[in-house]
């Protein structure tokens, strides 16, 4: 409640100890109420719209209101409350509105308070603040509205309103001014389909300005005030939420400002803070009956601010009647079977009888306004005559008869102005013409590379590895075992054998060396796991050892690094190929058993390397001279030729086989 509370802080109201003056016991002549219903029979909560309900067209309703703590003074400097002059506030505002002719309407309402009261949460004997009446009537309130813009049909809308109130209302149950005021507001609004946007600004002259609580304790001062509200409206239908098209919601926002004397914002007055109310309103709009001339307006509002007037919480039912020749838009449809009861329409020859209007007739995408042919589906032309009409096409191929080389034979459309619109010639059968095919005898693949040259292309990254085996088809990749890689580019950039997500230096190589081999990142010191000399050949800091079974070994984790700094070398040597053989031990199996061991290898070399074909098994014999070879482990360096210009590239080598 403090938030929405009025926070005057006056020392007239309270001091501890101190008879209080007479002053605090006047009682001003204010309407300290927020809201007033708008008499149009379309308006929301705090809306009011730029349209007049047309001529001769009688509204009668009332508005039943709840407001709980309206009105809180406060204790100066502070939240605590000093008083509530008004606490419950319970009442009904009956209303009235005629339409004259088609831009006026005049309007007229008068509160009823029903019920109200106050209290203070201090003695009599110090606040000294009687209580209000308990029912009463507020000022009467004349209305004259006039459209400036009508949007019929849509679009914007602007009109004026002019208000005086009279002052009938209770002088000491704050729902009386006590004097005339007149308000005059422009009231603007722009309607897309079913969303309305509104909004509007006045100015509020008070013929009596008036200060309370007391002048001379810092009291506020209450004067001009300049009125605004915001909102939009949205009818549910369009979601399928309301079939019947008969609810409309709205949300909006409504205040106003001190203009005189006191200055808006703050300004010229430490008060004017608390005359400068904003509230948040939504409600539905139902309308009922056959001819849907009765409407029930359900909401509520809260306030945004601490200010004069604003409530923790205002609920709002209205009820209201408009009798009228059921054709609410005037277009000679009665409303029960009108599609669209609040836009007229057309009457261009088209549908006349649902009572829409069609912008589009044909549906070709040009509106009626600027279709020369609105009835025929047409195409867009520059030429105002021509615009939204069919094209002269006699064979129906969708090229003009003046554009077409063959305006009798059904053809498709050619850069090459003596074969557009013609048949097309097209030995290979490709759906491409001849005159633009680049391979006329060779059908186009059609698989979305460089499709419209008319030559298939085999290999669209050209990285040696076909399309139908290519599992990235148009980035150049490298060979890989697994079909989901294959032609696909390696996931290790430095190709040092650790991928780029775990690499902490994805860009620069590892160097193998025994310090830190496992980071991905270059490390000074140490000595080379792998040196290949001039000559090629292979040196190992280590011998390599293999765990597992004689059938099935595999590379034991402590020979990984030596491993890894081999596969480095042959990805900065992509012409080298490594062969490796292992020395057959006794038994029947001994062949066998080397082959499965050297293949253990050439399979690790080719998972780190991320490619096949970097190495390969071979016999004991043609690696037995190579370093090594008294580990039972040697490998020799393969350099694969250069092919000549004129020659095709070699296909990558085979995977080795398996034992």
């Amino acid at each position: 409640m403090t938030r929405l509370a009025w926070g005057i802080t006056s020392a007239a109201l309270v001091v501890a100890g101190t008879s209080t003056t007479a002053h605090a016991q006047e009682r001003p002549a204010l309407d300290m109420r927020t809201w007033r219903p708008s008499t149009d029979p379309n308006a929301s909560l705090v809306i009011e719209p730029a349209v007049t309900p047309g001529p001769g067209v009688l509204t009668v309703g009332a508005y039943g209101h709840y407001s709980f703590h309206p009105l809180t003074l406060h204790m100066p400097g502070g939240s605590a409350v000093a008083l509530r002059p008004l606490e419950h506030v319970l009442g009904v505002d009956p209303i009235v509105n005629l339409g004259i002719g088609q831009r006026f309407a005049l309007g007229a309402t008068i509160p009823v308070i029903l019920y109200q009261d106050g209290k203070s949460p201090l003695p009599a004997s110090v606040s000294q603040v009687p209580s209000v009446p308990t029912s009463g009537f507020g000022d009467l309130g004349l209305s004259l509205k006039g459209a400036i813009i009508r949007n019929e049909q849509g679009g914007f809308g602007l009109a004026g309103l002019g208000y005086v109130s009279l002052p009938t209302g209770d002088r000491a149950g704050f729902s009386g001014e006590g004097a005339p005021t007149a308000t005059a507001r422009l009231l603007a609004e722009y309607t897309l389909l079913v969303a309305v946007a509104q909004a509007s600004v006045g100015y509020k002259l008070r013929t009596e300005h008036r200060t309370w609580p007391d002048a001379t304790a810092g009291g506020v001062r209450f004067g001009d005030e300049i009125p605004w509200s915001v909102g939009l409206a949205m009818r549910p239908g369009v979601f399928g939420i309301d079939p019947g098209n008969r609810q409309r919601f709205e949300v909006g926002l409504h205040g106003w400002l001190p203009a005189g004397p006191v200055g808006p914002f703050g300004s010229g007055d430490p008060g004017s803070a608390a005359l400068s109310p904003v509230q948040l309103a939504v409600s539905d709009r139902i309308e009922l009956g056959h001819y849907r001339d009765t409407f029930v307006t359900i909401g509520g509002e809260i306030g945004l601010n601490q200010a004069v007037g604003v409530p923790a919480f205002r609920a709002i039912v209205g009820v209201g009647w408009t009798p009228r020749a059921h054709d609410l838009d005037g277009d000679g449809i009665k409303d029960d079977v009108d599609g669209c009861p609040e836009i007229p329409e057309d009457k261009d020859g088209f549908e006349d009888s649902d009572g829409c209007p069609e912008i589009d007739n044909d549906d070709d995408g040009i509106i009626d306004r600027e279709d020369a042919c609105p009835n025929v589906k047409g195409v867009p032309s520059s030429d105002p005559k021509k615009n939204g009409c069919p094209i002269a096409d006699a064979d129906g191929d969708g090229i003009e008869d003046a554009l077409d080389a063959c305006p009798k034979e059904k053809g498709q459309s050619s850069t090459d102005p003596k074969r557009n619109g013609c048949p097309a010639r097209d030995r290979d059968g490709d759906g491409i013409d001849d005159s633009l095919d680049k391979c006329p005898d060779q059908p186009e693949d059609r698989d979305g590379f460089e499709d419209e040259d008319g030559c298939p292309d085999p290999d669209n990254d050209r990285d040696g590895i076909a399309d139908k085996d290519d599992a990235c088809p148009n980035t150049a990749g490298v060979r890989s075992t697994d079909p989901a890689r294959n032609g696909c580019p390696s996931s290790d950039r430095d190709g040092d054998t650790f991928e780029n997500d775990v690499d902490k230096c994805p860009d620069d190589a590892e160097v193998f060396n025994g310090v830190d081999d496992e980071d991905g990142c270059p490390d000074e010191g140490g000595k080379p796991l792998v040196v290949i000399d001039a000559k090629r050949k292979v040196r190992l800091a280590s011998p390599i050892k293999l765990a597992g079974t004689p059938a099935l070994p595999e590379v034991d984790p402590s020979s990984m690094p030596v491993l890894r700094a081999l596969a480095l070398e042959l990805h900065r040597h992509p012409d080298w190929t490594l062969a490796v053989g292992a020395r057959p031990g006794a038994g029947a199996d001994a062949q066998l058993d080397a082959l499965a061991r050297s293949f253990a290898i050439v399979r690790a070399l080719s998972n780190l390397s991320h490619r096949d074909g970097v190495a390969e098994t071979v016999g004991w014999d043609a690696v037995k001279n190579q370093p090594q070879a008294e580990t039972g482990i040697a490998f020799l360096v393969l350099v694969m030729p250069k092919p000549s210009p004129s020659a095709p590239a070699p296909a990558a080598p085979a995977p080795a086989p398996k034992p």
